[in-house]
């Protein structure tokens, strides 16, 4: 018998311990790979989800950071508006000779109610003080100097323009943001500030209207850590009850301390707790950051779902292998009682392949947010969920076993789809955005991922396809597009993307050499229609303005609104002969007035609207776009002036005055400050020839222009305040000169008389500052006379009384200057506090010609005497005039007779 016959079970026999060995070997690598495939598949989505959920926040965060930046664009050129008030040149809108009477108050006023987000306007000189406000607690000459954007300019000779972050106003009792802009001179000195307060509403307002997916979050902060607003509210009430809060996060603190302009992070939130993947971007220069966050648990919906389901295939695999490994063993051990079971084995095997196969199927999250669809590797769909019915507009039962090619748009071409395959062959999947249709035959864009699914040994059985719908995300960037570049009352287009079209067309005309048009229009009277019928009707009024406009344009033409009642109106390709292209205009502009003339119903109201239109045309590079902004701005103005209900061209001749003028401002503005001004005297004589005083005169000795007239810069002063502070200068001078006189006995019986503006004597604490000048220099108070005009009385006239009566009390006269040239009241002259009246040189010089001037003349002195003042003649130029003047009871006088004005070293003051 051979050894052979002793071995019960030869070494590769069935039960023999290395053939079990490498069966157990062998489960746990296969186990180990699929594992390590399954781990690779769940880390290459996780990265994916976090940076598909990273980009939607990077884009959400610029689109957002760009609409804040165009707020503050407009606020810009609404401060570069405001800046030619103080600098050099002017914008014609406040240089014009219409508006030498306009209070510069009521025009900020105007300005700041054009843009609703602006709360304040104001103009700051060098000092500090207010020239200007729209803000009833910051009264002219109001010391702002030691506000923090008021030291910044001053620290930073190199500051043009500064955005604060977030302030509290004890004043408004809110939070407020400040732009401001450096003015400087003509030989580039700090000159003051023009400066607006912004209302942070805005943006709570515009995140207000925006769509927000789930677990988003979108928040504006600015660099100092205060939130100026955030959605969705962590305490229960609206995007701004969180303003100025401040927000503690070390991650965020540093990003702003690092001054990268785009960053991103996951951190939970300081507000509510919630872990997210936040964007972070700043807004250009500004002080101010965009924050969108979305919840890291909703970006990772469907990577649980996927980890769920292969964990349960893994353990499925696991049981199944671990079930067959066993029945293996037990085969090798019982191989001879298994023969004949392997038929049976066989058709278990077969059975187990197709459960395997449907609970890969059925273990996919069907019920989620998501569309979802299965096919099987030949691409006929199997299943598909509630979301995709609801998505899709299809019902399970008319999609299975057809292909997901019905849902296609036709949109994307057949290289597209090949990529797309190509794409899941290489990868085993596929995302992005692509455009699909309902079954009712919408197209709409979704987030489309594709998944290949292989079995254990590799081979392709399943396609699954996941999906969300963009509509309402599309629908979120579109309305943040309309909120940056359209009108939100009319829908016509803003002034950003006016000036972009602008921009373009300019271009456009250096290429063709063609004229193109722009065109401003103003409503006439349009406040009186909110003063009177409500803001309400007054929105509607202007957009049926903007459907009527619209009606006679060219598609091609652009019809855009400015802001309040300003339209403008964009006009390209008009042809090359400037003759023709104006009359076509003029045309087109007639239309556009012609469709106002009929009234316009507003509930029980009919209306009848005009408007004022000025109009410039440009062509190749003959205008930059500021100087064609400024050109139409000139012609409107000028249409107004003319009477409103008109059009009007833009004149450069019109441009050459407004600069002139803008230039002698500009000048003016200098000339205290350089010492340019000078005070010169006219001796007041009595009746015996005796110089009993002098008046003093203010003239202006420019470097260059020489001696310029009075008549010249005075009502320039009078317009923009400087008449203010120059007449401060010219008391305090006087009362030097006073004082220099009264300790020498041979000058100490002489007064001066100074003349002072209506303007200057309205100021609150104009009493304080003349008693203050008097106790600085010493002057004596009953040496000097204050000459004032009959135009104070018109208004305040109790208010007039109470300062005149308190600085009579100290000493102080008072003359009625230009007597019988203004209002000429009884009833003031019996209540005012006058120690003279003064006969206007126009009386004067007429008085032996005409009967009328030398009727007033004699009334006026008759009037003086019964009222017990003192009368004084100026003008007077003859010895005839003075002697019919003596003849009939006037015996003080002042004119070229006895003296021209001239500085106090040349004065002959012995008679």
């Amino acid at each position: 018998m051979s050894g052979d016959a002793l071995d019960p079970q030869p070494p590769t026999g069935p039960g023999h311990p290395r053939l079990r060995r490498r069966a157990i070997v062998f489960y746990l690598l296969a186990l180990l790979t699929i594992l390590l495939l399954f781990a690779g598949i769940l880390g290459s989505q996780h990265h994916s989800d976090l940076e598909a959920g990273r980009e939607r926040a990077v884009a959400r965060a610029d689109i957002i950071a760009e609409w804040v930046g165009t707020t503050f664009a407009v606020s810009e050129y609404a401060l570069g508006g405001l800046a030619q008030l103080l600098d050099d040149p002017l914008p014609p809108m406040v240089t014009g000779p219409a508006f030498e009477a306009d209070n510069l108050a009521a025009l900020l006023a105007g300005q700041r109610d054009r843009l609703a987000f602006i709360d304040e306007l104001s103009l700051v000189d060098a000092s500090g003080r207010i020239i200007a406000s729209s803000a009833p607690w910051w009264p002219p000459g109001y010391d702002v100097g030691g506000q923090p954007f008021t030291r910044a300019f001053h620290d930073d000779p190199d500051l043009d323009v500064l955005v604060t972050p977030l302030y509290w106003s004890p004043n408004g009792q809110t939070y407020h943001l400040v732009h401001a802009r450096r003015l400087r001179d003509p030989e580039g000195r700090f000159a003051g500030l023009a400066a607006l307060r912004l209302d942070p509403a805005i943006f709570g307002e515009a995140l207000g209207r925006l769509n927000m997916t789930r677990g988003e979050s979108i928040a504006l902060l600015d660099t100092d850590m205060q939130l100026v607003t955030r959605l969705p509210s962590f305490a229960g009430g609206g995007a701004m009850e969180v303003l100025g809060q401040p927000v503690v996060e070390p991650l965020t603190q540093a990003f702003i301390d690092g001054g990268e302009p785009q960053a991103t992070l996951r951190t939970p939130s300081p507000l509510d707790g919630l872990e997210r993947l936040y964007a972070m971007q700043r807004v250009g220069e500004l002080p101010l950051v965009v924050v969108v966050g979305e919840e890291v648990g909703v970006i990772l919906v469907g990577w649980w779902q996927r980890f769920w389901l292969l964990a349960g295939l893994f353990l499925l695999v696991m049981g199944l292998g671990g079930w067959l490994l066993r029945h293996y063993l037990n085969r090798l051990v019982l191989e001879r009682e298994l023969q004949g079971r392997l038929r049976e084995l066989e058709e278990a095997r077969r059975a187990l392949q197709d459960r395997e196969a449907q609970l890969r199927i059925a273990a996919t999250a069907f019920q989620t947010h998501l569309g979802m669809l299965i096919t099987d590797a030949a691409g006929a769909i199997l299943r598909v969920n509630d979301t995709f019915s609801r998505i899709t507009g299809y019902a399970e039962a008319e999609v299975v076993g057809q292909n997901p090619s019905l849902l296609s748009s036709g949109l994307h071409d057949q290289a597209f789809y090949a990529t797309l395959w190509a794409r899941v062959a290489r990868d085993g999947s596929w995302q992005g955005e692509i455009w699909n249709r309902r079954k009712s035959g919408e197209v709409y864009p979704e987030w489309l991922t594709i998944s290949a699914v292989r079995d254990a040994v590799g081979e392709l059985t399943h396609y699954v396809a996941t999906f969300s719908d963009l509509t309402e995300r599309k629908a979120a960037e579109h309305e943040i597009h309309q909120l940056a570049f359209y009108d939100p009352l009319t829908g016509l287009p803003n002034r950003r993307l006016l000036l972009d079209r602008l921009e373009g067309t300019l271009k456009d005309s250096v290429r063709t050499g063609q004229f193109g048009a722009l065109m401003f229009l103003d409503l006439d009277h349009f406040k009186r229609v909110n003063d009177t019928l409500g803001h309400h009707a007054g929105d509607q009024l202007l957009q049926r303005i903007a459907e009527r406009l619209g009606e006679v344009l060219r598609e091609t033409d652009t019809l855009a609104r400015l802001g309040g009642d300003e339209f403008a109106l964009l006009l390209h390709d008009l042809g090359h002969e400037a003759d023709a292209v104006a009359r076509m205009v003029e045309r087109v502009a007639n239309k556009l007035l012609g469709v106002l003339e009929a009234p316009i119903r507003l509930g029980d109201e009919r209306l009848l609207v005009t408007a004022s239109l000025g109009i410039t045309l440009f062509r190749d590079h003959e205008a930059t776009l500021d100087e064609i902004l400024q050109q139409a701005d000139m012609a409107l103005f000028q249409a107004k002036s003319a009477g409103r209900n008109a059009l009007s061209f833009f004149d450069p001749d019109m441009q050459r005055q407004l600069l002139a003028r803008a230039r002698l401002e500009g000048d003016l503005r200098q000339a205290l400050p350089r010492g340019e001004l000078r005070l010169h005297y006219q001796v007041q004589v009595g009746g015996n020839g005796t110089v009993n005083g002098v008046e003093g005169l203010l003239r202006w000795q420019h470097p260059e222009r020489g001696m310029v007239s009075p008549d010249t810069f005075i009502p320039l002063a009078e317009e923009n305040r400087l008449i203010v502070p120059i007449g401060h200068w010219v008391l305090e001078t006087a009362c030097r000169q006073l004082a220099a006189w009264a300790a020498d006995p041979r000058t100490a019986r002489l007064k001066i008389s100074v003349n002072v503006s209506p303007r200057q004597f309205r100021e609150t604490d104009f009493v304080e500052r003349v008693l203050e000048i008097l106790e600085t220099t010493g002057a004596p108070a009953c040496r000097l006379t204050l000459e004032v005009t009959e135009s104070l009385f018109v208004e305040e006239r109790d208010a007039a009384r109470d300062k005149m009566l308190r600085l009579r009390e100290r000493g102080i006269t008072f003359a009625l200057d230009d007597f019988g040239t203004g209002y000429s009241s009884l009833a003031y002259l019996k209540r005012l506090p006058l120690d003279q009246l003064k006969v206007d040189q126009s009386f004067v010089r007429d008085l032996l010609e005409d009967e009328i001037s030398m009727a007033i003349v004699a009334s006026t002195i008759a009037l003086s005497h019964s009222l017990k003042l003192e009368v004084l003649a100026e003008g007077v130029e003859t010895e005839a005039q003075r002697t019919w003047l003596a003849e009939h009871g006037c015996q003080s006088f002042q004119g070229y007779l006895f003296g021209r004005p001239v500085p106090v070293e040349a004065l002959v003051l012995d008679g």
